[in-house]
């Protein structure tokens, strides 16, 4: 699922709590005609946004003397998820001999980026 069918799906789920009706209602964008309007309409809104993001960024470096306001409009790009850069690092890297050469390269990868693995509520 999808970071869009995922928004969908939540308006769903809040539209049928609001109406106290089961939440079992909400399907996938697959099964359901709705939901699969409902996540175009979204992704069509999400596209809008990023276009004027762009262009508030290209007016934003000719006219840099804009008032803040107008940064509003502009999405901040999301930030790298470390996980997959070591992932890409170690898979673009020297071979690996075993499952457990692979993991403890990805760990030295995070390491060198200053995170770890560990336990959830590990006291």
């Amino acid at each position: 699922m999808n970071n869009i069918e995922a928004k969908a799906l939540a308006l769903v789920r809040e539209v049928l709590a609001e109406r106290n009706l089961s939440d079992k209602r909400a399907v996938r964008r697959e099964v359901s005609p709705y939901t699969e309007a409902l996540c175009r309409a979204i992704e069509q809104h999400e596209a809008f946004r990023q276009e004027v993001s762009d262009v508030m960024m290209y007016i934003r470096a000719l006219y840099p003397s804009l008032p803040r306001n107008f940064n509003r409009f502009i999405i901040p790009k999301p930030k790298p998820d470390p996980l997959v850069a070591a992932v890409y690092e170690v898979d673009n890297g020297p071979v690996w001999d075993s499952p457990e050469d692979y993991c403890n390269k990805i760990r030295a990868a995070l390491e060198a980026r200053g995170l770890e693995i560990r336990e959830k509520n590990n006291e």
